[in-house]
């Protein structure tokens, strides 16, 4: 009896060792996959599902959009209201691209510092446009005070579309090189708005004159 008494306790002990163990790599997997500060996905997940949601476009023919964001002069607001303040700003854009990208397939990462993207699979340009639009907007509302932006005395973002399909910016290189210049389109127009990447490239618009400082 005491024989398998003590077996059995071997036989509990190895089992909690093993669903610590599990515990321990699902955790290291969470803290891979996601960023720290806002919890959103971070740079490796977004290029990870980027390859895989082009790939599935290629064989299916389905629309994939992405939208990039970018704070409206962040280096200004940590200049001014320190770090602590810009890690909440960012933090809260992270919580408005979480509550507007609903649905179980989209995708919202940070990319980096003031960087974030949104993959939105089986979604047209204008679908990616009113996403876009409203994470704009809703920043806008929360009015989080930023003195130092010549923009508005409020937090702003500015935002790139692109959409690709099987014919067009199938590969996840040409689909971020589209939405990372209508984001700079974006920013060169003012900042706080929209914009999105032409349908056609080759019957692309005049280049928009430059700035000194697209930041």
């Amino acid at each position: 009896a005491g024989a398998r008494a003590r077996e059995r306790e071997l036989v509990r002990m190895v089992e909690e060792k093993i669903a610590d163990l599990q515990r321990a790599n699902e955790e290291l997997m969470r803290l891979s996959s996601t960023d720290s500060l806002t919890g959103l996905a971070n740079r490796r997940t977004f290029d990870w599902m980027l390859e895989k949601e082009c790939a599935r476009i290629r064989r299916s023919g389905t629309e994939l959009s992405l939208v990039l964001f970018d704070v409206d002069q962040f280096k200004a607001l940590n200049d001014t209201l320190g770090h602590q303040q810009g890690n909440m700003c960012l933090a809260m854009l992270a919580g408005e691209m979480e509550r507007v990208a609903r649905r179980s397939v989209d995708l919202a990462a940070r990319l980096g510092g003031e960087e974030f993207a949104m993959i939105l699979p089986n979604t047209c340009a204008e679908g990616a446009r009113l996403v876009a639009e409203m994470v704009r907007q809703a920043i806008a509302d929360l009015n989080l005070a930023h003195p130092a932006s010549p923009v508005a005395s409020y937090l702003t973002v500015s935002a790139g579309v692109a959409t690709a399909t099987r014919g067009l910016r199938s590969i996840p290189e040409e689909l971020v090189a589209a939405a990372d210049q209508a984001l700079y389109a974006a920013k060169r127009r003012g900042r706080n708005r929209v914009v999105v990447a032409e349908q056609q490239p080759s019957e692309s618009p005049k280049p928009d004159p430059p700035v000194s400082n697209p930041a």
